[in-house]
């Protein structure tokens, strides 16, 4: 090895202080650089973890907040509907007491028109039986004897009697 250049208690010398220099570059930098980048693994680990279920929460969240939203959507659309439905029969309510209201109307105008209907043939009538008895007693006392025209009027006066119990 002297024809080398090297001798062997240099070399020896160089292999025990590079053999303390790692021993104590183990030591005092190597275990604390590993435990160091090992736990910095950990924390990267740890926060890619928590990176996902805290993904999956927003996920969850996302689904939760789009079922409800749905959810309101319909109830929304269901409560419309209802009301709808509601203002339907209220004007079919509305409409039906205003067909009632006119149909009352109309048959008190009816039995108004009834009514006065009635009382003017009872006048009309009254008038042809008073204008018939005054005719009848004019014609009477020209033609007839006074026997005859008691006659007559007690005769016409059965028939209006009997024509007007007929028409009441």
């Amino acid at each position: 090895m002297e024809k080398l250049g090297i001798e062997p208690s240099l070399l020896l010398a160089q292999i025990v202080n590079f053999s303390i220099i790692v021993l104590v570059l183990a030591k005092l930098l190597y275990k604390p650089v590993l435990s160091m980048l090992e736990k910095r693994r950990r924390q990267i680990e740890e926060g890619l973890a928590l990176t996902r279920v805290l993904r999956e929460e927003e996920e969850k969240l996302k689904e939760k907040k789009q079922k409800l939203l749905d959810e309101s959507r319909r109830e929304g659309q269901a409560m419309i509907e209802e009301a709808r439905k509601q203002i339907k029969e209220e004007e079919k309510d509305v409409l039906a007491a205003a067909h009632q209201e006119a149909e009352r109307i109309i048959e008190k105008g009816r039995e108004e028109v009834v009514r006065v209907r009635a009382g003017m043939e009872k006048d009309l009538q009254r008038s042809a039986v008073e204008l018939a008895e005054l005719m009848t007693k004019r014609l009477l006392t020209s033609v007839l004897t006074s026997e005859d025209k008691h006659k007559v009027v007690a005769k016409h006066l059965r028939d209006l009697e009997t024509m007007k119990h007929i028409n009441k």
